[in-house]
């Protein structure tokens, strides 16, 4: 039982990390979001950018708060959502999810299509913060992931916890999640 409690444990505390970054991301873009309105006024450009910064925000944060609530919705102990196959599930719609909000954000926020402006310094913390949760979303997705193969194992006490903790760790680093 423990070595499907702590999986979700971690990816709760983990999601609602990435959901308060979301949330201050989103909240310094919309800072700019007046001017960006006037510019897509003129520029077919800065128009597709403006949607672009809007779709793959709203789709990290869907992403990352259906992780958050299917977490603490199998967490809770008067759900009873408790076989095997539920759990894999679940598992495997949010390491979809997170993936594919993962790619599709990768190809907006990234060193190639987004310049540090000087003198705007919100707007350049947001463009980071952006980037960062591209790679959060990667480890979220490889949580879920993990956790739905340690459920499928079915590694007992310590032996499951020792796997997922090692997994997860690896994957963290690599991602660069923190």
């Amino acid at each position: 039982m423990l070595s499907a409690i702590l999986p979700l444990v971690h990816i709760l505390v983990y999601s609602a990390y990435a959901l308060n970054i979301s949330y201050e991301t989103i909240t310094r873009l919309q800072k700019y979001e007046e001017q960006s309105e006037k510019a897509a006024e003129w520029s077919n450009t800065a128009a597709e950018r403006l949607r672009k910064t809007r779709t793959t925000q709203g789709s990290g944060a869907i992403s990352i708060a259906t992780s958050v609530v299917t977490a603490l919705t199998l967490l809770l102990p008067f759900v009873p959502i408790r076989s095997r196959k539920a759990h894999l599930a679940l598992s495997g719609i949010n390491t979809g999810t997170l993936l594919l909000s993962r790619f599709y954000m990768a190809q907006f926020w990234n060193d190639r299509n987004q310049v540090q402006v000087p003198f705007v310094q919100k707007f350049n913390e947001a463009i980071k913060q952006s980037e960062r949760l591209v790679r959060i979303l990667g480890v979220l997705s490889a949580s879920w992931a993990i956790a739905g193969w340690t459920w499928w194992l079915h590694p007992s006490g310590v032996w499951g916890l020792a796997l997922y903790g090692s997994l997860v760790a690896v994957i963290t680093v690599l991602g660069g999640g923190f």
